[in-house]
Formats: C-alpha cells, sequence, structure tokens
C-alpha cells in the first residue's frame, strides 16, 4: 500500500509548470511512498537521504526541462551539449560519464506484423546518486510495464537507483527479443510462401527485402545497445550491489542472445533470397530448353518448304505426289524430334 508521507499525492501526473512530465515516483527503503507529485513538492524530497526519486518524461521542451531541473541531481548541474544530444533523437545509444551524473542514450524497439516495419523510441536516462529521469521521444515504449516490474519486487526495490534502472533495461530487451519472435514468425511465413509451389514472385520478394531492412534496422539499435549494457553490468554506470549487479549483467546476456538471433535472422534471409534466386534461374532454363526444342522442330518445316520452293525440278515435282512427300517429311522430322525433346524432358 502507498502512503501518503509526507507530501500528498497528486491525483495526475502532469504539472501545470511541468507539462511534460508523466510519471513521478518516491521510494524509501524500497517502498513506494508517492507517486504523480507536482514538481515543487517533488523537490522537497532532495533532502531525505533515505529517498529515491524517479521523473519520467515525454518529449519535454528544453523550457519544460528546465522547469523540472530544480526537483532532480541537487546541485549537479546536467551537461548541456550532453542532454541537448540525448533529446536530439539521433543518437547512437551510448554512455557518457561525467563528474556528478551519467547519461545513458538507449533505444527501444517494436515491430508491427501487419506493416512489417520497425518502429524505434529514443530513450535518455539521467542518472544521479538518488535520482533517475527517463526522458523518451514517444509513447512507443511501455513505461507502465517497467512500473509494474517495480511494484512486482519491492524485495529488490531498496536497492534504489540501480534497481530501476535493471527495470527499464530489462523491459528495453525484452521488447527486443518481441520484436525478433515477431520476425522469426515472418521469415517462416516467406519460407512457405516461397515452397509451397507458388515459387519466387513478386510479393515474396517485396516481404523479404521489406523484413531484410527490419532485421538491418533491429541491429543498428541491439548490436550497439549490447555494447552499452556491458559497460554497465561492470558497474559502469552506478554503483550497484552484488545481487543487482548479477541482474544487470544478466540483462546483458539477453542483450547478447538478441545479437545472435538477429545474425541467424540475416543468415535465413539471405538463404531465402539465394533461394528464390535459383528457382528463378532454374525456371529460366526449362523456358528456354522449351524455347530451344521449339525452336529446332519449326525449323524442320521452314527447311523442307524452303528447299522445295526453289526453282528447280524435285521428286514429286508439279504432281500431288510431291505435296504428300513433303507433308510426310514435316511430320516425320518434326514428330520425331518432338519425341526425342519428350523423352529428355525438354518439353
Amino acid at each position: 500500500m502507498v502512503t501518503q508521507d509526507p507530501v500528498t499525492t497528486g491525483a495526475s501526473g502532469k504539472d501545470p509548470d511541468a507539462g511534460a512530465v508523466v510519471h513521478s515516483r518516491v521510494y524509501r527503503h524500497g517502498a513506494l511512498v508517492a507517486e504523480n507529485l507536482p514538481v515543487a513538492e517533488l523537490e522537497r524530497y532532495r533532502r531525505d537521504t533515505d529517498a529515491v526519486v524517479w521523473l519520467d518524461l515525454l518529449a519535454p521542451t528544453p523550457t519544460e526541462f528546465a522547469a523540472i531541473a530544480p526537483a532532480i541531481g541537487g546541485d549537479v548541474e546536467v551537461n548541456r551539449i550532453a542532454l541537448e544530444s540525448a533529446m536530439s533523437n539521433r543518437g547512437r545509444p551510448r554512455l557518457m560519464r561525467f563528474a556528478d551524473h551519467r547519461i545513458v542514450h538507449l533505444r527501444a524497439a517494436s515491430f508491427d506484423a501487419a506493416t512489417r516495419r520497425l518502429s524505434t523510441t529514443d530513450v535518455a536516462v539521467l542518472l544521479f546518486e538518488r535520482e533517475l529521469v527517463t526522458i523518451r521521444s514517444g509513447p512507443g515504449f511501455p513505461i507502465a510495464e517497467v512500473l509494474d516490474e517495480c511494484d512486482d519486487n519491492p524485495e529488490l526495490a531498496g536497492h534504489g537507483v540501480p534497481f530501476l534502472l535493471f527495470t527499464l533495461l530489462d523491459q528495453m530487451v525484452e521488447g527486443y527479443l518481441d520484436a525478433l519472435d515477431d520476425l522469426d514468425e515472418q521469415i517462416l511465413a516467406v519460407e512457405d510462401d516461397l515452397l509451397d509451389g507458388s515459387g519466387p514472385g513478386r510479393e515474396v520478394q517485396v516481404n523479404t527485402f521489406t523484413l531484410r531492412r527490419a532485421v538491418a534496422a533491429l541491429a543498428r539499435v541491439v548490436l550497439p545497445t549490447s555494447e552499452v549494457l556491458a559497460v554497465i553490468g561492470r558497474g559502469g554506470a552506478h554503483q550497484a550491489a552484488p545481487e543487482i549487479q548479477t541482474y544487470l549483467q544478466d540483462v546483458y546476456e539477453h542483450a547478447i542472445r538478441a545479437s545472435e538471433r538477429i545474425d541467424g535472422q540475416r543468415d535465413s534471409i539471405e538463404s531465402i533470397l539465394a533461394t528464390s534466386l535459383s528457382m528463378q534461374g532454374n525456371s529460366l532454363n526449362e523456358i528456354m530448353k522449351k524455347l530451344t526444342a521449339w525452336a529446332a522442330i519449326i525449323a524442320i518445316p521452314t527447311g523442307i518448304t524452303g528447299y522445295f520452293g526453289q526453282n528447280v525440278p524435285f521428286p514429286g515435282y508439279g504432281d500431288k505426289f510431291g505435296f504428300w512427300l513433303s507433308a510426310a517429311l514435316l511430320l516425320a522430322l518434326g514428330g520425331g524430334l518432338y519425341i526425342m525433346f519428350r523423352r529428355r524432358d525438354w518439353l
């Protein structure tokens, strides 16, 4: 049960002075004591050495962030250039270290099976000694599931900021694994379409290239994030208890597993493309064999009629016998070639 200590919990996560605040939470000794507080009241918890504060911001403007700044970090001045880079939504996942705080730039990902498109949400995490601030570029990252995980693990919440960081990273990597599961299903569906007898049609090719682009986009998110998680797992972002450090390392291992699955999906897609090209080549060879066979058959009557069309006497010249002789030659030689090509499976 959440206690109202000593500040009355706000009814909404929106603050008139800081419209970008979506969630705010205060923990003391692992227990949630207040949430969705106005920034003016939230600032009072900075003097409580046992309190841990979490602020979640959705696409804040510089003005909105300036209004929130007094409630976080105490007297720490957040590096302006690093913060602008984190809020630009164009940065590569990375960890930036400063004297009194850390900034982790991450990117969440989700796959839409209907459109076969990968969508991403930039998430900047500001880490202080007793405060954690998340800045999301959009609503695509399900922060509500992170809150649920925090509520479901009160025995770990006492570890403060490292635990909050773990829940955030764990949910983000779970999103990668969910996207990989969806991509696996789509890749299997394309393989079935390719091998069900319809062959490498245009739809199969378009779907294959679309999936390859989605896998490449996911790789650009997961691979650099794995590097960041490796540093965090070694305690490079915040000093954590050994128990939480183990959880952080486990998240890193899950990210490595996601990277390995991406490599497997790349191989599967390349295999689909190679199979498609091979099937197209085989189909072209069959068509060329048939065209060659029919050309040879047609060449027989062309040669005979051309020969008998010369202005020279020939057997049956000027007589009906000549017509029947030429017709018999046409049918016999053409039919013989047809039978021979059929036996060789050219027709």
